[in-house]
């Protein structure tokens, strides 16, 4: 009796645990199984969803009497429920009428979990078949990559552009593309093609790209500003959890972080053959983070991506981006194998606003692939054959090449024939011209001369006072192989004029090798020089403060005499070597004392140095641009690391002293998906004989209200001093991941950093000794360190490049005068997208 009553609570425990159960198959009205189809009970929102085969199952410890099935492109369905407990139901869903008008798909009210929403399950399949899709299925492949960079103006009306062509005006509008609001107009005034073969071996994980025909047509800005852009912008695996576009980490809608950042809406399904495509439509669920909005398609089964259009939001944290969208379609191959067909980038930058008003530049990239082959297997040497382009038009092919291709994108011709058309316009060019002198600080002063740079035209020191200095260099085009820099500077206090000149020459393009020679005669700041690569004309700015805080009287009256050879295996690996030969003595003797004392000899204020140095520069994944002796590297962010061995010879030309100084230094910048960007900075430096003020490795400090992310700012210079020292910063900028969420602060879309800077190091006894300057040595034998917190992105409608930084310090025992301030407010000016 006892055991009958056991059983009998039991059954009545299960029975009443699941007061309605009901489980079946979905299908449509072809009698195809169905996934993914929403099933909840009539009266309750949660609910279920079914499996890859159309299956379900949902119960409820209620009492129901229904169920709503529903399903994109499908009428909805209410099924009875007979009895409490259902099984093997069949539910046949028909498809609704086709709708003329155009369906406009907007961001659901509510987040729904992740088992409310069939497109998480679709969104699971992605995740666990993306290793199987795409190249990586084969073993070695081969195929044709062509590719179109244009740039130009956008958001042209016809009254403006009447105004500019004048009568070019009638030619060009019959041909010129419309924006997509059918009123405005954008004209391209640059063109680049580049066709390429590009080889790939899975198994040996090599990848060789050969460039074999290319051409530009157009008004190239001499700064490289959409060149670099471009080159911000490439090419991505869509199955990769982040995009770096523009140097920002965008969270890709295919990530598997994806659910908690995007709102997902499984929008409708389409029969092709035998294969089903779901439309799957995302939105961001914070407007201002680093996400897109948009659509992909994906295929059943394998859960392949066959389409993805994606564009930012309007109201991103993202600055001088007015409209930035990417398209990525793809082609089936044998054995239901995707592949890349075209890509297709466009971006719409303005400067001050985001209005719909104002001008701007467009900058248009296409990537079309075709004549795919796979098994064509090739030994491992082949790929280690690959040309490098070393020369501007090493590739450069003409017209009759290009008509012959027949992977080129549609339309292209329109765009070189307005180019053409509108290659002698005066007003097109005085816009180029202007972006030119913006980005590089220098403008054209006579024929092949220019003058800049123009952001390095006044300081201030308390020796020279007003210091004016005009700069100059030779220029032709950017791919000289031979170019002279210059510069004048006179202070108004000392009236004293210092100069520098530098020339450099380009002998060999494979690999790179140059030469140059430069002399100097001008005040510098040795505290506030670190590690240089070169030791030619220093082109930063140094003594180039306007203001700052507390005394500058300890600069060095330095005259040099510089010879340099440089070799570049690669564009992203570089040899230095160099001889220099220095006089330095103070520049103002009666603020500021060099002076030291070696045994047996009598005091000295001046030293005459001479010294060779190697140095190696390594930067990986570097964008390099330029054929010519100068190359520009500003693009995407990369790695450095330098190391540089100084060997001072004592007796040559006069030279005071012999001496080894190795000095290293490491960055890194650490993109953490939408977490932002950490940038990291290891140094270190020793000094290993006997050497006097001039000769140590004091620790670089920048006195002006400016912001330095290298340099500590709440010391003086020459408050510390070593001969050996190791020191790390860190910054991290959170792009917003914080002010992003605050009520009412978001809408200024201000941004976060947080850094911290420490060092530590010692000095010699011996050097201590011949020690008989004006300056105490000091050195951190325990860890100095500045923190603190800053922020970025301050500015009005699209300009925001003013950065405010609140800092504080650790203790330490001030032996040279005025103790600096424990806190301090610096400013910065760096605009970025």
């Amino acid at each position: 009796m006892k055991h009958l009553h056991l059983l009998l609570f039991f059954l009545i425990t299960i029975t009443s645990s699941a007061q309605t159960k009901v489980s079946g198959v979905v299908y449509d009205d072809t009698k195809q199984p169905l996934p993914y189809v929403n099933i909840y009970f009539k009266g309750n929102k949660t609910g279920v969803a079914s499996d890859e085969n159309g299956k379900f199952s949902i119960e409820s410890d209620k009492d129901f009497r229904a169920i709503i099935v529903k399903y994109a492109g499908f009428e909805d369905l209410e099924v009875s429920l007979k009895t409490s407990v259902t099984t093997n139901l069949k539910v046949v869903l028909s498809s609704a009428k086709q709708l003329n008008e155009v369906v406009i798909v907007s961001k659901p009210k509510k987040h729904l979990k992740k088992e409310e929403n069939p497109a998480y399950k679709i969104l699971q399949g992605i995740w666990k078949n993306k290793k199987k899709n795409g190249l990586q299925l084969v073993k070695n492949y081969e195929y044709t990559r062509y590719t179109s960079v244009a740039n130009g103006l956008s958001n042209l009306d016809s009254i403006f552009l009447k105004k500019v062509l004048g009568k070019q005006y009638d030619s060009v509008i019959k041909i010129a593309e419309q924006e997509k609001n059918q009123k405005t107009f954008i004209i391209p005034t640059y063109l680049r093609e580049i066709n390429e073969k590009v080889y790939g071996d899975n198994q040996l994980n090599k990848i060789r790209e050969d460039i074999e025909g290319e051409r530009t047509t157009g008004l190239a800005d001499k700064g490289f500003v959409m060149e670099k852009i471009a080159n911000f912008i490439k090419p991505f695996d869509i199955y990769d959890d982040d995009v770096v576009i523009l140097n920002k980490t965008f969270a890709s809608p295919i990530s598997t972080r994806g659910y908690g950042m995007y709102e997902y809406l499984l929008k409708d399904s389409i029969q092709e053959g035998n294969k089903k495509i779901y439309d799957i439509y995302f939105f961001p669920r914070n407007s201002q983070d680093l996400l897109f909005q948009g659509h992909f398609k994906v295929v059943d089964k394998t859960f392949a991506i066959t389409e993805v259009s994606m564009r930012n939001n309007a109201k991103v944290n993202l600055n001088f981006v007015r409209n930035l969208s990417i398209e990525k379609t793809y082609t089936i191959q044998d054995n239901d194998v995707y592949l890349p067909e075209r890509e297709t980038y466009e971006g719409d930058f303005t400067l001050l606003t985001k209005d719909d008003e104002e001008k701007g530049m467009y900058l248009k990239k296409n990537i079309l692939y075709s004549d795919y082959l796979f098994d064509k297997p090739k030994e491992a040497v082949f790929y280690d054959g690959q040309v490098v382009q070393t020369k501007a038009k090493q590739f450069e092919k003409d017209d009759t090449y290009w008509q012959q291709l027949n992977n080129r994108e549609a339309g292209i011709n329109n765009t070189r024939n307005i180019i053409t058309d509108l290659g002698n316009n005066k007003r097109i060019k005085r816009v180029t011209n202007i972006i030119t002198i913006l980005s590089s600080g220098y403008f054209t002063l006579f024929k092949n001369i220019q003058y800049g740079s123009i952001y390095q035209s006044i300081a201030n020191n308390d020796i020279e006072g007003i210091r004016l200095k005009a700069g100059f260099r030779t220029f032709k085009t950017v791919n000289d192989l031979f170019r002279v820099n210059g510069y004048l500077a006179y202070g108004l206090r000392d009236h004293r004029p210092k100069f520098g000149l530098s020339a450099r020459y380009l002998v060999n393009s494979s690999p790179r090798i140059t030469v140059g020679a430069g002399y100097l005669d001008d005040n510098l700041q040795l505290s506030n020089i670190g590690l240089e690569e070169t030791e030619l004309i220093p082109s930063g700015p140094n003594t180039n403060v306007i203001i700052a805080r507390g005394q500058n009287f300890t600069l060095t009256n330095t005259k040099k005499a510089v010879a340099s050879f440089d070799l570049q295996p690669t564009n992203n690996l570089k040899f230095n070597f160099s001889s220099v030969f220095r006089r330095m003595i103070s520049a103002d003797v009666d603020h500021f004392s060099m002076a030291y004392q070696l045994p047996n000899e009598l005091e000295k204020n001046a030293i005459n140095d001479f010294a060779t140095s190697l140095a190696v520069v390594y930067t990986p994944k570097r964008d390099v641009y330029g054929f010519g002796v100068d190359q520009t590297y500003t693009g995407r962010l990369y790695s450095t690391l330098s190391v540089k061995y100084t060997h001072g010879f004592k007796g040559m030309l006069n030279s005071d002293f012999n001496y080894d100084k190795i000095q290293a230094m490491y960055t890194k910048p650490l993109q953490l998906s939408n977490f932002g960007v950490l940038r990291m900075n290891f140094e270190i430096a020793k000094v290993f004989q006997r050497v006097p003020l001039s000769l140590l490795t004091p620790v670089v400090v920048n006195q002006a209200y400016s912001i330095s992310p290298t340099a500590f700012s709440l010391l003086d210079f020459y408050d510390l001093t070593t001969d050996k020292y190791a020191s790390v910063k860190f910054e991290h900028h959170f792009n917003g991941l914080i002010f992003n969420r605050l009520p009412f602060i978001k809408k200024l879309k201000l941004r976060e950093v947080l850094f911290y800077k420490g060092i530590v190091g010692d000095i010699s006894q011996e050097n201590r000794d011949i020690n008989k300057s004006s300056i105490v040595y000091n050195a951190p034998t325990r860890v100095y360190s500045e923190y603190g917190f800053g922020i970025e992105n301050i500015g009005l409608g699209n300009f925001k490049p003013i950065r405010v930084d609140f800092i504080w310090r650790s203790n330490f025992t001030d032996l040279n005068g005025t103790v600096p301030p424990n806190f301090g407010v610096r400013f910065g000016f760096f605009p970025e997208f």
